[in-house]
């Protein structure tokens, strides 16, 4: 008999529901950032947020494990490691090793609004292609197993010719291909998305220059320099804030990081370390920029403004991206379902003609 911890499921639960309401978490945070430099003691600042939530809330159950274990002496980073996403994690850590955890929310702010701007981008354009790609398969079961069985029924095959016969001969082999293709289908768009964070190799970065493994570029890039910019802002050395942030990494950002981290060991700045891993990570631009600051005083401020600019920039290269496969996933569905069309106007005058000859 299963032993089921309801206890645990129940807290994993409201962790996710946490999790998935950004537009809550990012009040939150800016919220607390708030009371907090107000002089508001932070436990006294998480009760008084508490006293405005329902205690079914999800974030009424967070925000009470989190008092708890600061009334055990432990950190607020600490109290939130569970509940929170890795990028807000190594910044409120940071924020609290350095004294300056009211800043670093409102870091935390900023890199949570970035993070779902470029994922609304993602999320919005790959909608519309994927009910395209789904829309051509059906299309394609519906005139290989129906449409065009039912004008071969009506006479034998070798009376087609030119399109008509182009289309006999696709829906044979619809006919036994089919669920292969379907299979293919899913294994590559799964084998993509899996290999996105674990293939490295000089052979990847070639490939990080075209869709869809640059966009996953454009986003780890992003999150990477915002989150570097805010621990650099809260107090942390360079090289410090690298090794954090390969913390737990993709073993793409890992080898990225690593590099950099690497070169930086090796005496040169950080805008040299990026360009002589030969990676391209974050992008060949953003290396130039932070190569021309790295020397400079106020290299902190400087890495921050860049940061805000690449935010506002991958949004829209990721949105310039997606429109890009939006267009190349139309093409294809309407060459496919055109195809399709005028191939059964073909079989429809051809059956005429076959049946007034008989």
């Amino acid at each position: 008999m299963l032993n089921i911890d309801t206890a645990d499921l129940t807290r994993k639960l409201n962790i996710g529901l946490f999790q998935l309401d950004v537009n809550a978490r990012i009040r939150l945070w800016r919220k607390l950032s708030k009371l907090l430099s107000d002089g508001i003691s932070i436990i006294a600042a998480l009760e008084e947020l508490r006293s405005t939530r329902n205690p079914s809330d999800a974030m009424y159950i967070a925000l009470d494990e989190w008092i708890r274990v600061l009334n055990n002496g432990r950190k607020f980073s600490d109290a939130v490691r569970d509940w929170v996403t890795k990028e807000e994690y190594m910044l409120l850590m940071a924020g609290d090793e350095s004294g300056m955890l009211a800043k670093t929310l409102d870091s935390v702010v900023k890199i949570t609004k970035a993070k779902k701007s470029i994922q609304g981008a993602i999320v919005g354009g790959l909608a519309y292609p994927t009910f395209l790609f789904i829309l051509a398969f059906a299309v394609l079961y519906l005139f290989g197993f129906k449409i065009i069985p039912a004008f071969s029924s009506a006479a034998r095959g070798d009376h087609w010719t030119g399109l008509a016969r182009m289309m006999v001969d696709a829906a044979g082999f619809i006919q036994n291909w089919y669920y292969v293709l379907v299979v293919i289908a899913v294994a590559v768009v799964t084998g993509i998305v899996v290999s996105m964070p674990l293939w490295t190799g000089q052979m990847r970065t070639k490939f990080d220059r075209y869709p869809p493994y640059s966009i996953y570029r454009v986003t780890q890039g992003a999150s990477w320099i915002i989150a570097l910019s805010s621990l650099v802002q809260a107090g942390m050395r360079i090289e410090a804030a690298m090794e954090q942030l390969m913390k737990d990494a993709s073993p793409w950002a890992k080898e990225r990081i690593g590099a950099a981290l690497a070169g930086l060991r090796a005496g040169r700045n950080l805008g040299q370390a990026l360009m002589a891993t030969g990676l391209e990570f974050p992008d060949r631009e953003i290396i130039s920029d932070i190569r021309v600051y790295s020397n400079k005083s106020g290299f902190d401020e400087a890495l921050r403004i860049i940061g805000d600019e690449w935010i506002a920039e991958s949004v829209e290269r990721i949105s310039t991206m997606m429109r890009s496969v939006f267009s190349t996933a139309l093409l294809m569905a309407a060459s496919l379902i055109g195809f399709m069309v005028m191939g059964m106007f073909a079989m429809q005058t051809q059956l005429t003609q076959i049946l007034q000859k008989n």
